[in-house]
């Protein structure tokens, strides 16, 4: 019995160790590829949090991708196809969040260069809706792969639900009263922050479109698009609650853009969609 539990950790040791293999690996992608930093300079020398903020961000949505495969590793079967399997995924998702920081640049942040405002600007607003985008994203690829279904159908069904992160995205900033475009463009904060709350929360609801096993494409098509409609259903409500019970008789949104823009707004809001997406999770 003794020797099975030291095999056990001995195994999972190995896991641990291949995971920080790829978040190295996931770092230099980002450093080295997508925004052509060095990242300790900017870091330690520059101080520039921004940068921290989005690469933490990044980071933090690989780990959570990953938890569907270091979850389903097991004692019980190949440990070295496991392994294979886990660095396979792995890469995979590395290459969706470049490809998520790339789409959040050029459908959600249109008017800008991000790699300009997180590394010359340090603007910390901008930082926070790419670390957004990066968690939402970590969060479905990891639904994506807990239910039974083929390569294809999972990529099929992130393709669709990046699609709708993205709109869920644009229709947030329509319905805000300021223009986030300008507000990041001032370095305001706590527009970025509810901003990335607001990704963050509808991606946590998107996983449930997206979770479950594959059977048709017509029901699991059918079943993404209630679970859709449903989502921005909620996000509206969420809008409207965070306002009227967490800060009654003030206006997040002002707080946040006029005078001094207050960073605690922007939390708030933030937590508002967070928060609530877990409670629908959990109730789901």
């Amino acid at each position: 019995m003794i020797e099975a539990h030291l095999i056990s950790m001995g195994r999972s040791a190995v896991y641990v160790v291949e995971a920080f293999v790829l978040l190295w690996i996931a770092k230099a992608a980002y450093t080295r590829l997508y925004r052509r930093v060095n990242f300790k300079a900017e870091l330690f020398d520059r101080g520039n949090c921004a940068l921290a903020v989005s690469m933490t961000g990044y980071l933090l949505g690989i780990v959570i991708a990953l938890g569907g495969a270091l979850g389903g590793a097991s004692a019980e079967t190949d440990w070295l196809a496991d392994l294979a399997g886990i660095a396979w995924l792995g890469l995979m998702t590395i290459a969706m969040m470049l490809v998520a920081s790339f789409l959040c640049e050029k459908i959600l942040l249109p008017r800008f260069d991000n790699t300009k405002e997180v590394v010359e600007d340090q603007n910390l607003g901008t930082a926070f809706v790419e670390a957004g985008v990066h968690i939402a994203n970590g969060l479905i690829v990891l639904s994506t792969q807990q239910g039974e279904g083929s390569l294809w159908t999972g990529l099929a069904f992130w393709a669709l639900a990046q699609g709708v992160l993205l709109i869920a995205g644009r229709l947030y900033e329509f319905s805000t009263e300021h223009s986030i475009h300008e507000e990041l463009e001032k370095d305001n904060a706590a527009v970025g922050l509810a901003f990335g709350g607001v990704l963050v929360g509808m991606g946590n609801i998107i996983r449930l479109a997206v979770a479950g096993d594959f059977t048709t494409w017509q029901d699991s098509l059918v079943t993404f698009g209630l679970y859709v409609v449903f989502g921005f259903v909620v996000l509206f409500v969420i809008k409207k609650l965070t306002d009227v019970l967490l800060a009654p008789g003030v206006k997040l949104s002002r707080q946040q853009t006029e005078g001094t823009p207050k960073v605690g707004a922007g939390l708030l809001e933030a937590f508002g969609y967070v928060g609530g997406s877990m409670l629908i999770i959990w109730i789901f």
